[in-house]
């Protein structure tokens, strides 16, 4: 009786009532830690976004979310650990409804994680390195071992060189400061000659501890020595170094006068007529000072100020001049993380905001607008709960010039109706006519906006909308005389759903 007394509460809330329900003013940010598709809530819930989530959505089954870890394989793939020590994988560069999760047996307390071809390695707090096989046709991994003769590593990386096929090389920063590679297929491994007091390596550059930053070659001739494979050398323009960062074709560098430093490729052209331009002498870059940190994205560079200002200079042209404009991109930026096309910043007052290509609603602002040139706002975590119970979402809850929608499938499902989608016309139909008494049938149609009740033609205040084939409808106050009521729990984001 409360399940159809709740329906037929939800089409009146959703139909006939004036008094719009908003979203409230922002509250106190209760992120925990985030990156460039996911965030923990302080709650330890994890929310994702992209693909088929275009605003952050909760995961209910798995709570108590420590650590994460992006972009393993391709953009958007995730490990995350729980706090009972268990590990999970999930592939995110798919367009599949569902989320998938592949656990990862025998991982203890891990800091790092890379995947390389059909292998994953995971690095311990203690420096320890394990690794796991995929399990052919199924995607799933074998359980993960201790990998013998490499230990008291301090960071994994990994790039790929020529010679003269690609083949993806591991690099091993160890506690000594030492620095090692693997031999083919994992067979061994074999110190970087001159390489020695190393505090940070990215792809193929390492810094010193005294400032210095080395390099060692990626492409080589078929029937190259191992001393030449081996043989690092000292970029002679750079001293004095704090923070190293590469994309495997372009590099940054800042010094400890806050001073950020360029060499690379840089690009001109599109799909097929792309060139790629190097340039291997670093050029420091006039256009940006007091540089905290810096990034890449597409083809742009992003740096963070110790003042909290992010700068923005483009990578398009047959070279970067040292005159290179960087033009104020954001305001009171604290951290970002990148993803290979875009970025997600978090401001001082925890709100997230992302920046670049959307194709895959990789900003979670709730579309899949493909370019954002200026910050937009991520989509805001809103937990829905009925009677107490999280409701499993879809896709999370959308807010519009201050208005709540949330996915018709996901909440009418919990409701008991039957719910069927015409794709050709854009019509949902929602079916409770198999109810005693009160009987509901609702129809939308998405393309007019245009609602009937039990046949009869109703009028929509608030329009529904459609993102990526996921019908949203406007989310309104319930009147306990209707038998449910709707309460917003602005400080915990929570929309609550109450059956009398």
């Amino acid at each position: 009786m409360k399940r159809r007394t709740l329906l037929i509460s939800m089409i009146a809330l959703l139909l006939f009532s004036s008094s719009a329900w908003a979203a409230g003013d922002e509250s106190a940010s209760r992120i925990r830690s985030y990156d460039s598709g996911s965030l923990i809530q302080s709650d330890g819930s994890l929310w994702l976004w992209g693909y088929n989530q275009s605003v952050p959505t909760r995961v209910e089954d798995k709570p108590n979310v420590v650590r994460t870890f992006s972009n393993i394989i391709q953009e958007g793939d995730l490990i995350f650990t729980l706090q009972d020590h268990s590990a999970w994988y999930v592939p995110r560069n798919n367009i599949s409804g569902s989320v998938k999760f592949i656990s990862l047996e025998g991982l203890p307390n891990i800091i790092n994680v890379r995947i390389m071809n059909d292998h994953v390695l995971a690095l311990s707090a203690e420096g320890t390195v394990l690794s796991a096989d995929r399990i052919e046709n199924g995607g799933n991994f074998a359980p993960f071992q201790t990998l013998s003769g490499i230990d008291e590593v301090a960071n994994i990386d990994s790039y790929y060189e020529e010679r003269p096929d690609y083949e993806e090389r591991l690099i091993f920063l160890k506690k000594d400061g030492s620095v090692w590679k693997n031999t083919r297929s994992l067979q061994g491994f074999e110190p970087v000659p001159s390489l020695k007091d190393i505090t940070a390596i990215s792809k193929n550059i390492a810094l010193k501890k005294d400032g210095t930053v080395w390099t060692w070659p990626k492409v080589f001739e078929k029937n190259a020595t191992p001393s030449e494979v081996l043989s690092a050398s000292q970029i002679q323009a750079l001293s004095d170094i704090k923070i190293i960062k590469t994309n495997g074709s372009a590099n940054l560098a800042i010094d400890r006068q806050g001073r950020l430093w360029f060499w690379g490729e840089t690009v001109t052209g599109y799909s097929d007529n792309t060139t790629y331009h190097n340039e291997n002498t670093p050029v420091l870059l006039s256009g940006v000072k007091d540089v905290k940190d810096a990034f890449f994205a597409e083809r742009s560079i992003l740096a963070l100020t110790t003042a909290g200002n992010v700068y923005v200079a483009s990578l398009d042209g047959e070279k970067l001049p040292s005159n290179a404009p960087f033009t104020l991109l954001a305001k009171n930026i604290q951290s970002i993380k990148a993803g290979l096309r875009h970025v997600i910043m978090q401001k001082v007052d925890g709100a997230l905001w992302g920046w670049g290509v959307n194709k895959h609603a990789q900003l979670g602002i709730g579309d899949y607008e493909f370019l954002y040139s200026s910050p937009v706002p991520v989509q805001k975590p809103i937990l829905v709960r009925l009677n107490g119970s999280p409701v499993s979402l879809s896709s999370g809850v959308i807010t519009r010039n201050g208005q709540a929608f949330i996915p018709l499938r996901s909440v009418f499902d919990k409701l008991g109706a039957e719910i069927a989608y015409d794709f050709n016309n854009k019509i949902a139909k929602i079916d409770q006519s198999k109810a005693e008494d009160h009987p509901v049938f609702l129809e939308i149609n998405f393309k007019t906006s245009q609602a009937k009740v039990n046949g009869k033609a109703v009028k929509l205040t608030n329009p529904p909308f459609l993102v990526n084939g996921i019908g949203y409808l406007p989310l309104r106050l319930i009147s306990e005389t209707l038998g449910a009521k709707v309460d917003w729990i602005q400080k915990e984001d929570t929309i609550e759903i109450t059956t009398k």
